[in-house]
């Protein structure tokens, strides 16, 4: 017997449930496996009856448990080298694996149990099938289920709504019947809306099944944990590509957040997760941000003395800002550390540049790591260039190599190097072009001669 899965399923046989095996001994057997590399067709058959026989021991350690189920059966799911009938056979039906999903086990079982599941084949009966994928959606409505769990339960949605079309409604289906059955937690209320980004992460097929009621959320004023997942729900729909449509129809929510932010009896952790996502919706979708602001008056309301705007101010582009609230950007205090991730969006925004007025004396006064950061925003526009090239004595600092200095940087100094080079003589001026040229020639950029990375602490002194 050679194969280190049929020593191990032995070793595992030969126990009994007043002497189990001991961590070592599957420890041993464990290493013998891992030197076998991936696992093969049919180790899920040879290795089950021993790893069954164990599982159902009532006073096994929770390292014993651990080991055999992440070291072993882990590793199998993971390998996808099994197929449905050879988990049906060895394992357990679809049914099966869900009672040990919802029973009173091991997290580390009941996660195995829905892994099995990914493998599952809709050969068996489509309307089988759909009851299935039901049943998977249904474990998020078990309050205590482990995140483990959860997540796993995610993933293997998300597998399915790849490979299985015709799941994608049932997926919903469950989903809205879940949402609106009343009464549930924030953290199934959360749940419910990570499954709903996987569904909406597969947008390619459209989003017309995607229902209004599944999109749009109350925002309960008495359960602020509640409040804050939902707003980060929001947050989240302006990563995916997705549609218009899918804003119009969310309008309302964000709307809601608008007045979160507004709002004097929400608390700071609210009004800063609302402060941040209106912030991001104005860049991703200003059409919609600028209908709610243009009701509530956001903008032109926004001052530098509370974080909470400054952190909407350092999102929401510099143009629009420009428009409604120019005073803002004429006043302020470009040198001053603090407020740098403004300046930076700013930098992006020709009518925000032209209001703001940069000259040398104010931007020298940031620290050499800050203002490495505004170079390299102003860097990456046309017209930032030119406003750069019209500041010497910052170019001057921006590209000046030190004996010694930190690799941060080096790198923001090779990234402001990078973006300058790929200008013409025309945009830059006959000698900074030569200037950046040269540069570039004798970048190593990041690293000294000696090709060690050096430590941030020479930052300041640079």
């Amino acid at each position: 017997m050679s194969d280190p899965y049929e020593k191990l399923n032995a070793y595992l046989l030969s126990s009994t449930s007043t002497s189990p095996p001991t961590s070592d001994g599957i420890h041993a057997h464990i290493n013998a496996i891992r030197t076998t590399g991936v696992p093969q067709p049919g180790v899920l058959s040879t290795i089950w009856p021993g790893v069954q026989q164990v599982l159902a021991y009532p006073t096994l350690t929770d390292v014993i448990i651990t080991s055999l189920v992440d070291d072993v059966v882990e590793p199998i799911i993971a390998s996808g080298t099994s197929n449905w009938e050879e988990v049906k056979e060895t394992v357990g039906d679809a049914e099966t694996l869900i009672a040990t999903a919802k029973a009173d086990t091991h997290s580390k079982v009941k996660k195995a149990a829905i892994g099995f599941l990914s493998f599952y084949d809709f050969s068996d009966g489509e309307r089988k099938g759909f009851e299935i994928v039901q049943e998977i959606v249904g474990m998020i409505t078990i309050e205590n289920q482990p995140e483990g769990v959860i997540t796993r339960v995610e993933k293997i949605i998300d597998q399915l709504l790849t490979s299985q079309f015709a799941v994608r409604l049932t997926v919903i289906k469950s989903l809205l019947a879940i949402k609106n059955a009343g009464n549930n937690s924030a953290t199934i209320i959360s749940r419910v809306q990570q499954l709903t980004l996987t569904v909406l992460g597969h947008s390619t097929s459209g989003v017309d099944d995607i229902p209004a009621d599944l999109l749009n959320y109350t925002f309960t004023q008495d359960d602020i944990m509640a409040a804050l997942m939902t707003i980060q729900f929001y947050e989240s729909l302006l990563d995916l590509y997705l549609p218009p449509t899918i804003f119009f129809i969310t309008k309302p929510s964000y709307l809601e957040i608008a007045n979160i932010y507004k709002s004097s009896s929400a608390t700071n952790l609210e009004r800063s997760a609302a402060s941040r996502s209106l912030g991001r919706l104005s860049r991703s979708r200003e059409d919609v941000f600028s209908e709610i602001d243009s009701r509530l008056g956001i903008v032109k309301n926004l001052t530098l003395r509370e974080e909470i705007d400054r952190t909407m101010l350092a999102l929401i582009p510099g143009k629009y800002v420009a428009s409604l609230n120019p005073q803002i950007i004429r006043n302020f205090p470009v040198s001053t550390a603090s407020l740098v991730d403004i300046l930076i969006n700013w930098c992006h925004s020709t009518e925000a540049l032209d209001l703001l007025r940069l000259d040398t004396p104010r931007l020298t006064k940031l620290p050499v790591p800050e203002l490495l950061r505004v170079g390299k925003a102003l860097a990456e526009t046309y017209y930032g260039k030119k406003v750069l090239v019209g500041l010497p004595g910052v170019m001057e600092v921006l590209l000046t190599r030190r004996e010694r200095m930190g690799y941060r940087i080096m790198r923001l100094r090779g990234d402001i190097v990078d973006a300058l080079v790929e200008s013409d003589s025309e945009t830059l001026g006959p000698y900074w072009y030569d200037r950046v040229r040269e540069e570039k020639l004798r970048g190593h950029w990041g690293r000294e001669d000696d090709g060690n990375p050096k430590v941030d602490i020479m930052d300041r002194a640079a």
